[in-house]
């Protein structure tokens, strides 16, 4: 590239300087002929009219001939002392912004080297790699060489050592990521990116301990949440463990922290699904019944095989009042049946909630397309209508009809 800018300044300086040069040397050419021409008709009409002679006309056209290769010869002469002082001029003219080009890759480099972001560029090749590894075994440990290499030769850069903890741990070898995100966490600025890495210590720390939270897993959890309260790994790792220790109320609370951070995401619309039912936990082992409680035992047909993925809806419906949102609803998946839904006050989707009604009916449906609709091929079941009383219900239901 520095080539084709040299010679986009090269080139056109050398052809208009030569352009110039022949120019210059025709006009005058053309020029002395054109007095030479017309000195000589002059005479030849002095000539004609007899105010001169032959003798003197023959001198005279001698002597403006020889004025001519006079003038010719002079011309080239000051020409070319014309074009070396030109040609200095030109030379110079060309030849600085030819060097000042040729300098260009000569100081870019090593200034780019010493200023530039060179490392960076090399870090995000090694990022790319360990995604592009894939969770391939043989291609970790190659990087795992390849990245502990660059991290000796870069000791003060902290992401070639998270990168090196990335690859460990995609082995499962924990304890090694552990060591690897400390180091990294070390070395960085105290701010959101040094709260994720931290996050991955901590999560290290957790597994390395069997699954439970110790003083020095918890001083990381804090350090992590002073630097960025909302870091989504600290938030799922908190609520994972308050959920495999059954305090529902704190996984309640860590889920609705991470809803609040990202609530249009997948992971989002799960908690929210979860949360009542985590809620309805939480009443039975308090023993508060707030309002009207059914348990929804449900299962699939005998023989009836079904995609694991496909979702299933249930939803307690106003059996008095038709065409209303649901009263309560959850919903799950098939690969989860059989399995016991609880519905209540804490689960409903609209102004009004199982308190509101006095008799209901219960459906759940499987849809094809994931959505709570029924349409035609889904399989759908009802239930008959139930009188909500104060104690809690308990009915089953088959799922085995499809709708035509």
């Amino acid at each position: 590239m520095s080539v084709l800018a040299v010679l986009f300044v090269v080139f056109p300086l050398w052809r208009r300087s030569r352009n110039q040069d022949e120019l210059s040397e025709e006009l005058r050419r053309d020029a002395n002929i054109a007095l030479f021409q017309e000195r000589n008709d002059e005479l030849e009409a002095e000539l004609s009219s007899g105010n001169i002679g032959q003798e003197e006309f023959d001198k005279l056209l001698l002597e403006l001939q020889r004025n001519l290769l006079s003038d010719v010869g002079s011309e080239e002469t000051g020409s070319t002392s014309v074009k070396a002082v030109d040609g200095d001029t030109s030379k110079l003219t060309m030849v600085l912004p030819l060097v000042l080009v040729l300098l260009i890759p000569l100081l870019s480099y090593p200034l780019y080297r010493q200023w530039g972001f060179i490392d960076d560029v090399e870090v995000m090749d090694l990022f790319q790699a360990t995604i592009d590894a894939g969770g391939d075994p043989e291609e970790a440990r190659r990087l795992i060489v390849a990245i502990g290499e660059y991290a000796q030769d870069h000791p003060e850069m902290p992401w070639p050592f998270y990168f090196l903890a990335e690859n460990f741990a995609s082995l499962g070898m924990f304890e090694e990521a552990q060591i690897s995100y400390q180091r990294a966490a070390s070395l960085m600025e105290p701010n959101a990116e040094k709260a994720l890495v931290l996050a991955r210590v901590a999560t290290a720390m957790y597994i390395t301990s069997g699954l439970q939270f110790t003083p020095e897993i918890l001083a990381v959890v804090e350090e992590a949440r002073e630097l960025n309260p909302n870091d989504m790994a600290i938030l799922q790792l908190l609520a994972a463990d308050a959920e495999n220790n059954e305090d529902w109320e704190a996984a309640i609370s860590y889920w609705r922290l991470l809803i609040q951070a990202s609530p249009n995401s997948e992971m989002a619309r799960q908690l929210r699904a979860r949360i009542p039912v985590a809620q309805s936990m939480l009443n039975a082992e308090q023993g508060v019944a707030d309002g009207p409680v059914i348990n929804v035992q449900l299962s699939l047909a005998e023989g009836l095989e079904l995609d694991d993925n496909l979702r299933v809806f249930i939803a307690a419906r106003n059996a008095s009042q038709e065409g209303l949102p649901p009263l309560a609803a959850f919903d799950t998946i098939v690969g989860r049946l059989p399995t016991t839904i609880r519905l209540d006050n804490t689960t409903a989707v609209g102004p009004f909630n199982l308190s509101s009604a006095d008799e209901v009916y219960i459906t759940a449906l499987i849809s094809y397309a994931g959505v709570a609709s029924p349409s035609s091929g889904d399989y759908r079941v009802e239930s008959q209508v139930i009188v909500l009383e104060g104690d809690p219900l308990d009915i089953e239901l088959t799922i085995s009809d499809r709708l035509p």
